[in-house]
């Protein structure tokens, strides 16, 4: 079983046979990471909501969605696997569904896993917000982690998936700018389930992550941003330099 459920018989078997079937769709595939911060153009419920059925139809096989606005909305024109989180600006940097409240809610939304920000950096005891955050509702947690020890913590503390989502975004993990597959093939050698997650830019890096041991891989910015996309094509023209 992925994750805890009601003592209920009935509901028990309920969410063990959803889990086998959410499995079944994530496994191997690409999840599109369907966001927009504040002040980007995209920023609106129904845009996201169109983005993400334009990312189905580009192929992907599950989305990954920020606020329980866009969740909702986007679960009302599918059924496909909906990981959800709810990103708030810190500190330093962006935290992940901080709060049991929090998860509580992007499961009341429509999501199928619920993303938690696992790293030592925010959580402290990684573990125990891994168990919590896996009490609070009936549904597979995904942990974002940025080291091996986060992730296995993680792992062993009952989340249903890691992902390395955080990996260059805590002051001692791994800062290149590229994809850390480094970290994808650890965690997926000690047998944890890897969503391969963070910088992942073209379809090669996406192939060196299932290379690596990915369960399966989310691109966000490199498909769903239009600003950051042209971008990278601005940057080679004459006018650039």
């Amino acid at each position: 079983m992925l994750a805890h459920s009601s003592d209920d018989a009935g509901e028990r078997e309920l969410t063990v046979d959803r889990q086998v079937t959410l499995l079944a769709a994530i496994q191997g595939g690409l999840i599109v990471s369907c966001q927009a911060s504040a002040g980007s153009p995209m920023r609106d419920t129904p845009t996201i909501a169109r983005l993400a059925v334009s990312a189905l139809q580009g192929g992907a096989v599950a989305l990954r969605v920020n606020g329980v606005d866009d969740i909702a909305a986007v679960r009302a024109l599918t059924d496909v696997p909906i990981i959800g989180l709810d990103k708030r600006m810190g500190a330093r940097r962006n935290i992940i569904t901080h709060t049991d409240e929090q998860v509580v809610a992007l499961a009341s939304a429509g999501a199928d896993v619920i993303a938690v920000d696992a790293t030592q950096e925010v959580a402290g005891d990684v573990a125990a917000r891994v168990r919590s955050a896996v009490a609070a509702v009936p549904l597979p947690i995904m942990a974002d982690v940025s080291t091996l020890d986060e992730g296995l913590r993680s792992w062993e503390a009952g989340a249903a998936f890691v992902g390395t989502t955080l990996s260059g975004y805590t002051p001692y993990s791994r800062a290149e700018p590229s994809p850390d597959v480094a970290l994808v093939e650890q965690l997926a050698g000690r047998g944890i389930r890897v969503l391969a997650e963070g910088r992942f830019q073209t379809p090669g890096d996406v192939a060196r992550a299932f290379d690596a041991g990915a369960f399966a891989v989310v691109v966000g910015g490199a498909i769903t941003d239009p600003v950051a996309i042209t971008r990278r094509f601005a940057a080679a023209t004459p006018r650039s330099r």
